[in-house]
C-alpha cells in the first residue's frame, strides 16, 4: 500500500478548486480563476445521457449476465459501529475552534455581489427577473451566465442565442445559475503543497455529482442540478483541512485512514474537528445557501431521517448511493488520496428502499453502463489518477474502513 508521505506529491499547475469542480454540474466545460476571467466560450464536455424507459422497456431490452447496479451494490461492505458518534458528536476544544475560526477567516471572503446574490434567492417566489437585476450589474458574472446559456449543453441545436441574463437564468434555473455564480466568484485555496491531494477531491466531487444527475433521473423527486451541486460541495471541508493542515499532520491522517480507521473518528483524534466541522464553518463564512448548510451537515446520514427531521431525505439517498456506487471503481490501497481509502458502509434494508422510492432500475444492465460510462468518461480527465483501462468494476477486495 502506497504511503501518504510528509511531502505530498505536486500535482500539475491548476486553476482554482471550485471553478473545477462546480463546473462538472454546470456541464459548461473548464472554467478559469477570477483573475483570468474570459467571456470566450469553454469547452464543454459530453453530458451523460439518460434515455427514459418504462419498466417493461428496461426488462425487454436487458439481456444476457451484464452487470447491473443491483450486483454492485450487493457487495456494499456492510454498515459497521464507527467511533465517531454521528448522533451526538463530540464538541471541539476551544483552542482547536478558535485555531479553525482563525484561518476559515483568512480565507478570502465570497464578494458582496454574492451576499446580495443570497439575499435575493432567501426570498420565496424569487423569480429569474429578480437576480437577473442583480447579476446584470456585473459584466464578468453577466459574460458567463450568457455564456453557460448559449453553451451545447443547454442550448439545443438550431436556438438562437440568449443575449438577455434573466432569460439566460431562466433557461438555467435557479440551482444551476447559482452554481455558475458560485463557480465564478469563488476564491482559489490551492497551494503548492495540496494540488495532486485537491486533484483526488476534485475527480471524487464531479464523480458524486455525475452520478447524483444519473441517479435524480428516473423518480425526479430531487432536481438533478441540486442533486448535482450537493456532489460538488458535501467535501468542502475536506478542502479546507487541505488548505490549513501542514504536510506533517496531513500525513498522519492519511496512514490513519489507510489503516483501517473511519474518516471522521480519523479526523477527530488527530485534527480535533471533522471535514463536517470545517465544511459548515466554510459554508456560514462564505454565505452558501441554507439547504447546502444543510447538506453538508447532515450528508453521512443518508438513512437517518430520525435525526434530521428537518431536511428531506431523498438528497442525501442519492448522493449515498453515489458514493456506494463509485467506491466500486477505484483501487483503494494503491493510491495516495487522503481519504480515498474510507469507504461508505450499507444497510441493505435502507439501500433498498432509496431504489424503490427513487425508482432506480437497479437490476437494468443499460442503467448501469450508464452510471460506468459517465465515471469512465470523468477519468479520461484524469490520467495522472487513473491509468486509462480504469473503468467501473467491483473490487474483489472492497473492505469496511
Amino acid at each position: 500500500m502506497k504511503r501518504i508521505h510528509g511531502n505530498l506529491h505536486h500535482g500539475r499547475k491548476t486553476l482554482s478548486w471550485l471553478s473545477k469542480i462546480v463546473t462538472w454540474s454546470s456541464g459548461a466545460g473548464i472554467d478559469q480563476h477570477p483573475s483570468n476571467r474570459s467571456t470566450s466560450a469553454p469547452a464543454t464536455p459530453a453530458r451523460p445521457i439518460v434515455r427514459k424507459m418504462t419498466p417493461g422497456q428496461v426488462q425487454q431490452a436487458d439481456t444476457g449476465t451484464q452487470k447491473t447496479l443491483q450486483q454492485l451494490l450487493d457487495q456494499s461492505p456492510p454498515r459497521a459501529r464507527s467511533t465517531y458518534n454521528l448522533e451526538q458528536p463530540p464538541g471541539m476544544q476551544k483552542e482547536v475552534l478558535d485555531r479553525l475560526s482563525r484561518h476559515i477567516r483568512a480565507i478570502p471572503p465570497m464578494p458582496e455581489i454574492w451576499n446580495e446574490i443570497q439575499d435575493i434567492l432567501q426570498h420565496p417566489g424569487t423569480s429569474a427577473s429578480d437576480l437577473g437585476h442583480c447579476v446584470a450589474r456585473d459584466p464578468v458574472l453577466s459574460a458567463r451566465i450568457l455564456t453557460v446559456c448559449n453553451s451545447a449543453a443547454y442550448a439545443t441545436p438550431g436556438q438562437s442565442d440568449i443575449g438577455n441574463i434573466p432569460l439566460a437564468i431562466a433557461r438555467l434555473g435557479l440551482h444551476e445559475t447559482t452554481a455558475v455564480i458560485f463557480r465564478t466568484l469563488a476564491p482559489d485555496m490551492t497551494n503548492d503543497n495540496n494540488r495532486q491531494q485537491i486533484r483526488h477531491i476534485w475527480f471524487h466531487t464531479q464523480a458524486i455529482a455525475a452520478l447524483s444527475r444519473l441517479l435524480a433521473e428516473p423518480a425526479q423527486i430531487v432536481d438533478r442540478s441540486q442533486a448535482s451541486l450537493n456532489g460538488m460541495l458535501h467535501d468542502i471541508g475536506k478542502l479546507v483541512i487541505l488548505n490549513i493542515e501542514s504536510p506533517q499532520r496531513l500525513a498522519q491522517l492519511g496512514s490513519a485512514i489507510h489503516d483501517g480507521e473511519p474518516s471522521l473518528s480519523a479526523e477527530f483524534a488527530i485534527l480535533g474537528y471533522t471535514h463536517i466541522d470545517a465544511g459548515m464553518m466554510l459554508s456560514l463564512h462564505w454565505r452558501l445557501p441554507a439547504h447546502i448548510k444543510q447538506f453538508i451537515a447532515h450528508h453521512h446520514h443518508p438513512d437517518r431521517t430520525d435525526i434530521t427531521p428537518v431536511a428531506a431525505p431523498e438528497p442525501a439517498m442519492v448522493n449515498h448511493l453515489a458514493h456506494l456506487i463509485l467506491q466500486h471503481s477505484i483501487d483503494h490501497e494503491q493510491t495516495d488520496a487522503i481519504w480515498l481509502p474510507s469507504l461508505r458502509s450499507s444497510d441493505p434494508d435502507a439501500t433498498r428502499r432509496a431504489i424503490e422510492l427513487l425508482k432506480i432500475p437497479a437490476h437494468s444492465p443499460t442503467f448501469f453502463q450508464q452510471l460506468q460510462q459517465s465515471v469512465d468518461r470523468l477519468k479520461t480527465s484524469f490520467p495522472d489518477l487513473f491509468p486509462p483501462e480504469t473503468s467501473l468494476q467491483p473490487s474483489p477486495d472492497c473492505k469496511q474502513r
